[in-house]
């Protein structure tokens, strides 16, 4: 597949994700990734201002069902994770790169597992467990625009109903996504500067496949059980980061 149909299929998944199908976001970014064959973190800068046009659609859509209070602790450690997973970025190879993200969400992710096993209905109310989160999320978003799980994990872990869920989850990312935004543009750390002409002509091309995944997801959401919602976020977001660790160390040369 060319880089435009592999790009416009993941700005698709954006859409989708973004107003309906949370799950879904993660694939968009593995997609986007392989859209840039040798240029592998540039996928960050291509994907960052998709991600700030779907969740226009998102906060008009869900902006009714906020719950602050479950955002506001959040905040502070998403700011120092942004900083650390800035410092990684400019270090990191793009051969490392996919291993160290996918890598990083399966623990997440398997950790969350473990807390509903083991019945650990407390955690999510401790501070320590929002600060963990929460610095977990800046840096994963930071690092590759992947905070979908991350965010899931804890979104998940406090019980909300399906439209609350969505509410918080669809502001949550739009200030997160436009705080990135200097840091993607080098104003902070000159070497990162990942959003670029090049990446900015490629997202115009992807507007059309925004459009049509967030309004085809308004639908779609409609028709997800509110019991099953959680769960299915959660289950969705599994598959793309074990493809991201294990394609580099399969194929690599």
């Amino acid at each position: 597949m060319t880089p435009f149909l592999i790009g416009s299929f993941a700005a698709f998944l954006i859409g989708l994700s973004k107003t309906g199908v949370p799950g879904v976001g993660l694939a968009s970014v593995v997609l986007m990734v392989y859209a840039f064959p040798g240029m592998e973190k540039n996928s960050t800068g291509a994907v960052l201002p998709l991600l700030i046009l779907a969740d226009c659609f998102a906060v008009c859509y869900h902006n009714k069902n906020i719950q602050w209070s479950k955002l506001r602790q959040l905040f502070p450690p998403v700011l120092l994770g942004l900083v650390l997973g800035s410092i990684v970025l400019e270090r990191v190879t793009n051969t490392q790169f996919p291993i160290l993200l996918g890598g990083m969400i399966l623990v997440l992710l398997a950790l969350e597992f473990l807390r509903s096993w083991l019945r650990w209905n407390s955690m999510p109310h401790h501070f320590a467990f929002a600060w963990f989160m929460g610095g977990a999320t800046g840096f994963t978003t930071l690092v590759g625009n992947a905070a979908g799980p991350v965010m899931s994990i804890y979104m998940a872990a406090q019980n909300l109903s399906k439209d609350k869920f969505m509410g918080t989850w669809a502001w949550f990312f739009f200030c997160m996504n436009l705080s990135k935004v200097p840091f993607m543009c080098g104003l902070i750390f000159p070497d990162l500067k990942m959003i670029t002409l090049e990446t900015l002509r490629f997202d115009l091309q992807m507007i059309p496949a925004i459009v049509i995944g967030a309004v085809l997801g308004r639908r779609i959401y409609a028709l997800i059980p509110e019991r099953y919602f959680a769960k299915l976020v959660l289950l969705l977001n599994v598959i793309p980061p074990i493809c991201m660790v294990l394609r580099p160390l399969i194929f690599r040369t």
